[in-house]
């Protein structure tokens, strides 16, 4: 059995790009995981207050609208006492992940990680395990989708709708184009990026728009 299996994850991010193309990637990678995700620390409070059973771990980014994660976790977890919690984070701080441990929380993961890197984080992590891997060597640079693949501010659109799970349809019903147009703007997003497929498109520009620290 798969330590993931039936496994609760709530994340916790005001990025809509990362939170929602994060998510589709572990729902492909790993099946059994059962993840939600939310953006701000209130939701998060709100939902675990709901369905308290249904998360075994919340992760949550360092950098939140007006706050940041690492003291919302701290917050979270004196109302949540039966769910563990950890954070991610694009930022280069070689003392962050001391801080999360000194802190008394389970995990700290860089947002750079790949998905199967982070796939096995969390495995460890349903073990009952701890993880805090080694904040970023390098200073990240601060480029977006746009600027590093030369997207049009059309194909970014297509992009962001694309990382909620849209279909072609739903994407040119947002848009008011029609669904070979945007088909024609998937093939050139893909070229631009150098990618195969959907959802590789959307993993690579999460990546890229995670490194500011958002």
């Amino acid at each position: 059995m798969n330590a993931l299996d039936d496994f609760g994850l709530l994340l916790v991010d005001d990025h809509p790009l990362f939170r929602d193309g994060l998510t589709m990637a572990l729902q492909s990678r790993a099946p059994g995981l059962r993840v939600r995700a939310v953006s701000s620390a209130e939701e998060a409070d709100q939902l675990l207050s709901d369905e308290a059973q249904m998360f075994d771990l919340v992760l949550l980014d360092y950098r939140l609208q007006g706050t940041d994660g690492l003291r919302c976790a701290l917050s979270l977890r004196t109302r949540h006492c039966n769910v563990s919690f950890g954070l991610m984070s694009g930022l280069d701080d070689a003392n962050l992940p001391a801080r999360v441990r000194d802190a008394g929380l389970v995990a700290y993961l860089p947002k750079a990680l790949e998905i199967d890197a982070l796939i096995e984080s969390l495995q460890l992590l349903a073990a009952g395990e701890t993880v805090f891997c080694e904040a970023a060597e390098t200073v990240i640079p601060q480029d977006t989708p746009t600027q590093q693949f030369g997207l049009t501010a059309r194909q970014l659109a297509v992009l962001q709708l694309l990382a909620t799970g849209a279909t072609n349809k739903v994407i040119a019903q947002n848009l008011g184009i029609s669904p070979a147009t945007v088909k024609n703007h998937l093939d050139a997003i893909f070229e631009k990026m150098g990618a195969t497929n959907r959802l590789q498109a959307v993993m690579m520009a999460s990546a890229t728009t995670s490194q500011d620290g958002l």
